[in-house]
């Protein structure tokens, strides 16, 4: 079996286009002299020419190899239209500035004459243009449309990704690759990772594992890890919800629905994120104050609760069983709804400033929650009574109380909980209200405070990142800081999260990226 060079070259074209590498595919296009010329759909390419859809043509044929006449043909006929809408801009930009008008220009400089004086006209709200007949349009649209669908063609999408992984799947047929299902592959060098990301303890984050990028004034507002298979979600502002492989830092397409481009979405934008505890199902909270559990598998909604809380969602954690959700908000009430009724079943008082966190503790009979206003407090999750009021960070007596933004509990101490407050220092009480441990930074360091914290997965350590980004690790055994801290990025990192079964950990920024960072 032979296989054409240019069809190597249109399926690295193919793959430049979807990812939006114009640049590259234009430079592959001129040196090579392989064009691409591909549209998803001609029956569709031929409808958006029809109906006037004139952005989506443009964009399918600004970088394909299509005769000069036809192109001229089209532009003309865009450029009249938009003349009759009095959409002058526009008009001028794509007749002045486009190659095809130019060659028009050159070429037939009395054709291209009238096409300036119809925009004059135009200009002056002069309602005698050309093609102002419906009929008349609608055929040179026709016309145009017929002659300009003979240059497209149409293939399936991602064909060099998808013959990659037929071949992969191949070599492992033939137990070539140690590849299994669940593996993610190093394609460039050939092989499987020789090792697995679990380990029988935890080990400090310390190199980058992949990195999540996110489209231009687009970035996440939460983060999570499921306990099950490779993914992490993430909720933005614009309300949707993704699912990632952490592995390889790309959306999980093994989601049948976001592989076919849906995405679950929240009217409002997304403010806190979690799984739960077996893996199967995702809350979601938002800014207008509604909640929603979605079911990871298929995308759709298990369960709404469209009043959750005034305002910003804070935070959502599951209980230890699944069956309820804890919430808290900018209201600074915290509430525990029912998974199967979808009713709220407790609400808890006290806090006079937003919760900016909250879990389940002590086997599900606590709840401990924080607070803008400083205030770490325990209370009975059967009784909604609070129990403990501690105020940490006041030791030196400052009058200025930081305020608390993190509770975590830690794997293997069912009766204990690591608070993070805005200082260098954190705290580990019992559900008793006593103070444990304390975790600070010891010597003289360029930070100010830490702004996100989680415990590893078998307890051992804490992570914390400061306000410059400094990533730390904390022996919660010892309460002594590891010998070793990394800079995890250049912007102010704002959350972290820690896998829950691996040494995994990923942090969000303002950058519009997710650095996920793992052990060596």
């Amino acid at each position: 079996m032979n296989v054409e060079s240019a069809d190597i070259i249109r399926l690295i074209e193919q793959f430049l286009k979807e990812h939006n590498l114009y640049k590259t595919l234009d430079t592959l296009q001129s040196e090579s002299g392989v064009t691409l010329n591909t549209v998803e759909s001609v029956d569709s390419f031929k409808d958006d020419i029809v109906n006037g859809r004139w952005d989506v043509v443009l964009r399918n044929v600004e970088h394909a190899n299509i005769p000069h006449s036809k192109l001229i043909d089209l532009y003309e006929q865009i450029v009249i239209e938009l003349a009759e809408l009095q959409d002058i801009g526009p008009a001028r930009a794509l007749l002045r500035q486009t190659e095809p008008m130019e060659i028009l220009r050159n070429k037939q400089p009395d054709r291209y004459l009238k096409l300036e004086q119809l925009l004059t006209r135009a200009t002056h709200q002069d309602t005698n243009i050309i093609h102002s007949d419906k009929s008349a349009r609608e055929s040179r649209r026709l016309e145009i449309a017929q002659k300009l669908a003979g240059e497209v063609t149409t293939v399936p999408p991602s064909r060099l990704l998808t013959l990659l992984g037929q071949a992969i799947k191949w070599q492992h047929t033939q137990g070539g690759s140690g590849v299994t299902k669940d593996t993610s592959f190093n394609l460039f060098h050939g092989e499987a990772p020789t090792r697995s990301l679990d380990s029988a303890e935890d080990k400090m984050p310390e190199k980058l594992l992949a990195t999540v990028k996110f489209p231009k004034k687009q970035h996440p507002n939460a983060l999570a890890f499921s306990v099950k298979g490779n993914y992490m979600a993430s909720g933005s502002g614009d309300g949707f919800i993704e699912v990632w492989n952490f592995m390889t830092g790309k959306l999980a397409a093994d989601l049948p629905y976001q592989a076919e481009g849906s995405l679950m979405m929240m009217e409002g934008a997304i403010t806190s994120l979690t799984f739960s505890h077996s893996g199967d199902l995702i809350c979601s909270g938002a800014k207008d104050g509604k909640m929603k559990v979605w079911k990871l598998k298929s995308g759709s909604s298990y369960k709404k609760l469209s009043a959750a809380h005034r305002g910003d969602v804070t935070c959502v954690c599951f209980s230890d069983d699944d069956s309820q959700v804890l919430s808290g908000g900018v209201d600074g009430i915290l509430r525990i709804h029912g998974l199967k009724s979808g009713s709220m079943l407790k609400e808890f008082h006290g806090h006079s400033a937003s919760a900016t966190d909250a879990a389940f503790v002590g086997n599900m009979r606590f709840v401990v929650s924080t607070s803008e206003d400083g205030h770490v407090r325990i209370w009975d999750a059967s009784t909604a009574a609070c129990l403990h009021d501690i105020i940490p960070g006041t030791e030196s007596g400052d009058l200025i109380i930081p305020s608390a933004h993190k509770v975590m509990v830690v794997p293997g101490r069912p009766d204990s909980f690591i608070v993070c407050i805005r200082s260098l220092t954190m705290y580990m009480f019992s559900t008793s209200g006593r103070l444990e441990k304390t975790f600070a930074v010891s010597g003289k360091v360029e930070c100010n405070e830490f702004l996100a914290a989680a415990v590893m997965s078998k307890g051992k350590y804490i992570l914390a990142v400061s306000d410059k980004s400094i990533l730390y690790g904390f022996d919660i055994e010892t309460g002594l800081a590891l010998e070793t801290s990394h800079k995890i990025g250049d912007d102010e990192i704002i959350g972290m999260v820690a896998h829950p079964s691996l040494n995994v950990a990923a942090f969000f920024a303002n950058d519009r990226h997710i650095p996920i960072w793992t052990s060596r």
